[in-house]
């Protein structure tokens, strides 16, 4: 165990200054294209949507420690978003505090399906968009761990956004997760409903002590940051 944690950190430092690298590229890169060049570039990227599941009176899951799903959800997302949009792309975040989406005036017992609703309105705002949700697993066996993608049955690219990341996650991370990805179940609203590409992201499994405690690392979160980053951007670069 002790030996897998050292490899871990050792991996989380490594990849943090790969990937820093990258970012700094990128906005090399944006300052010296020619200013026609840049902003076709630009106009030909999607809109990348980032969903920080849950929030205020809904606190998603719990784990081991206390820490609750919410708070990692938007500490991840918004990372993520601040490298996304130094390296010049455009990002829209579903929220950046802690609060649910539901409409004011909502009943009480219609603010789940408020909050849902008002989420998947993001993908109808910005059809050309990429809708990614952060959200983290749990499950009764305390010896699962790792990133999970689930993917939106309604576009085609979708599947490819998923496997995209969950790719880059095992080379760069996580070279034990050997799991596949898995298209939504009628039970994820917004992937059901969605007509973008559309994916959720399971960070990993807060039901786990020893997964549980990486989560709440925000080194290592940076590190999932910087992993789902480099997933986008060369996903984006390929064209595909």
């Amino acid at each position: 165990m002790k030996q897998r944690t050292v490899f871990l950190s050792f991996g989380a430092l490594f990849l943090v200054a790969t990937l820093v690298l990258s970012v700094l590229f990128r906005i090399t890169e944006q300052v010296f294209l020619p200013d026609t060049a840049a902003d076709t570039e630009v106009s030909e990227r999607p809109v990348i949507i980032l969903d920080a599941g849950h929030g205020g009176e809904d606190g998603g899951a719990t784990g081991t420690n206390g820490v609750l799903e919410k708070d990692l959800n938007l500490s991840l997302s918004t990372g993520l978003a601040t490298l996304l949009r130094l390296a010049g792309y455009t990002v829209v975040e579903t929220r950046t505090e802690d609060k649910l989406l539901y409409s004011e005036g909502t009943q009480k017992g219609h603010k789940k399906q408020g909050d849902l609703t008002n989420r998947l309105a993001f993908t109808e705002q910005y059809p050309d968009s990429v809708f990614i949700s952060i959200h983290m697993n749990t499950f009764p066996n305390q010896s699962c761990e790792g990133v999970q993608v689930w993917y939106s049955q309604n576009h085609e690219a979708s599947k490819a956004w998923a496997q995209a990341v969950q790719n880059q996650i095992s080379t760069l991370l996580q070279p034990d997760n050997h799991r596949k990805i898995k298209a939504a179940t009628s039970n994820i609203y917004i992937l059901r409903h969605a007509q973008t590409p559309a994916i959720l992201i399971e960070c990993g499994f807060l039901s786990t002590p020893a997964e549980c405690e990486r989560l709440c690392d925000p080194q290592y979160r940076q590190a999932l940051s910087l992993a789902f980053f480099s997933a986008i951007t060369e996903k984006l670069d390929s064209k595909s």
